[in-house]
C-alpha cells in the first residue's frame, strides 16, 4: 500500500498586507468600504460561479459603494478568510490566501502605498506575527 501525502500551499500564505494612508480618515474610510463589500457579498453563492458579469444585486452593492474597479473573479475575496484593522493611518490586512488583488486594488485606489509580505519569511516584524 502506497500512502500519499500532499501539501497545498493556496492556503498558508500567511500574507501581511499593509496600507499606508495619508491620514487616519483615509485609512478608515478604507477600511468601512471593505466591510460594506464584505457584508453585502457575504451569502452570494452565485459570486465564485459568475466569472463573466454581475448580478443585479452585486451591481447595485457597487454602484452604492461607488466602488468600480473590481472584476468580476475578485469579489470572492471579500468571502475569504482574512483580518482587516485599522492602526493610526495604516491597514492591516492578515490572510492565509494569495489571492488579494480586490483589497489591494482598493487601498491603492483610495491612495495607499501599499507593502506586503508573507509573515512566514518575516516573523519578526512588527506585523509578522498572528
Amino acid at each position: 500500500m502506497k500512502i500519499w501525502h500532499g501539501y497545498g500551499s493556496e492556503h498558508s500564505m500567511n500574507l501581511v498586507m499593509i496600507g499606508h494612508f495619508k491620514s487616519p480618515e483615509d485609512a478608515e474610510k478604507t477600511q468601512e468600504l471593505i466591510e460594506q463589500l464584505t457584508e453585502g457579498l457575504r451569502g452570494k453563492k452565485d459570486i465564485e460561479t459568475s466569472r463573466d458579469r454581475y448580478d443585479d444585486d452585486v451591481m447595485n452593492l457597487l454602484r452604492k459603494a461607488n466602488c468600480y474597479i473590481l472584476g468580476t473573479s475578485e469579489l470572492e475575496h471579500f468571502l475569504y478568510d482574512f483580518d482587516t484593522r485599522v492602526k493610526g493611518d495604516k491597514i492591516i490586512l492578515t490572510t492565509n490566501e494569495s489571492e488579494v488583488s480586490a483589497f489591494f486594488k482598493l487601498m491603492i485606489e483610495k491612495g495607499a502605498k501599499v507593502e506586503i509580505f508573507s509573515a512566514n519569511d518575516y516573523p519578526d516584524t512588527e506585523y509578522g506575527g498572528k
